[in-house]
């Protein structure tokens, strides 16, 4: 059985030994298990755990918004298929979710990441901001966990698990992965702290496209407001804009960040009126580079948003070169 790559986006495996990422290709055999995620950066960690056991695919294409991706037919044939589907968060795409329980096969397993790994205490709430450490409270819990890097390490144990339980002869090459991945997690997430840590006092809030970055933000010590981006993801009103403008001068920092998901000519126009510079580079579920690239991975992903933070912010990114696949 094939998987119909146009329809659910970037194919994915990655080899027993974990140095494949979400973009690699190839043949597992007819033996191999077929999983499913929502989303690319996903695909990537559940690839890298499950190595040549398992075609591994992203019902999200790559460079497609998470949050608003309707659902092929395509995508219904190739759900029907397989083992396992893993998402971030029921309530990132309800259709992508809906599409899943009408789809799977009897005896496949849904694994909402979020519902298994972040307690209750933890959950921010997408109509509240972070501040530093302190309390956040709101309604609709924001689901963009995995930008906080420290979350994908109790998500690595899961993804093993659940791979285990559904083949449970692969269980050596499952936690050999799992281990070999989380020591590249761990190292990033080493470096990255103390890149961020380099930024001024002064310069320490993140004014966002989109509120992916509250748990990042509580994570490191971050003021995360601004979401610019339209609840709705329509296109701004002369107001919304105005509002934009006044939000990201009275931020007092050097940069407002954005994303190729988001509408470039809107915050170039704010950057413009503002006279605060746009960084539009930062992503939470667009993988830099392209398929087969190094940096085409959560890691490089991570990576990439941290030097754009550090650098944009005036702090000193040099301590990711070691941990960056893109300048390795």
């Amino acid at each position: 059985m094939v998987l119909l790559a146009a329809a659910c986006g970037s194919d994915s495996t990655a080899d027993s030994s974990g140095d494949a990422g979400a973009g690699d290709s190839g043949s597992t055999g007819e033996t191999a298990i077929k999983v499913a995620t929502s989303i690319p950066p996903l695909q990537d960690l559940v690839a890298r755990v499950a190595g040549d056991r398992a075609e591994v695919f992203s019902i999200v294409p790559a460079g497609v918004d998470g949050h608003t991706y309707e659902p092929t037919p395509g995508d219904v044939r190739s759900l029907s298929e397989v083992s396992l589907l893993f998402v971030p968060d029921v309530n990132l795409n309800a259709r992508v979710t809906e599409l899943a329980g009408e789809n799977l096969p009897d005896g496949a397993t849904m694994v909402d990441l979020n519902a298994r790994v972040v307690p209750g205490e933890e959950i921010i709430h997408a109509d509240s901001h972070s501040h530093g450490d302190g309390p956040a409270h709101g309604h609709e819990p924001n689901v963009h966990t995995w930008t906080n890097i420290l979350f994908t390490l109790p998500m690595l144990d899961e993804i093993a698990d659940e791979l285990i339980a559904v083949d449970p002869e692969g269980e050596a090459t499952y936690l050999a992965n799992r281990d070999a991945l989380a020591a590249e997690i761990v190292e990033l997430e080493a470096a990255a702290r103390a890149a961020l840590e380099t930024i001024p006092t002064e310069n320490r809030t993140l004014v966002v496209y989109h509120d992916s970055w509250s748990y990042f933000g509580r994570e490191y010590g971050f003021d995360v407001v601004g979401a610019l981006q339209a609840v709705d993801f329509a296109e701004p009103s002369a107001s919304e804009m105005r509002g934009m403008v006044a939000e990201v001068q009275a931020a007092g920092v050097p940069a407002f960040f954005g994303s190729e998901v988001f509408p470039t000519s809107v915050l170039e126009q704010v950057a413009a009126e503002s006279g605060v510079d746009y960084v539009g580079n930062l992503s939470d579920d667009k993988l830099p580079g392209a398929p087969g690239d190094p940096e085409y991975s959560y890691v490089g992903m991570m990576a990439a948003n941290v030097r754009s933070i550090v650098e944009g912010l005036g702090g000193d990114a040099s301590g990711l070169d070691d941990v960056d696949p893109a300048r390795g």
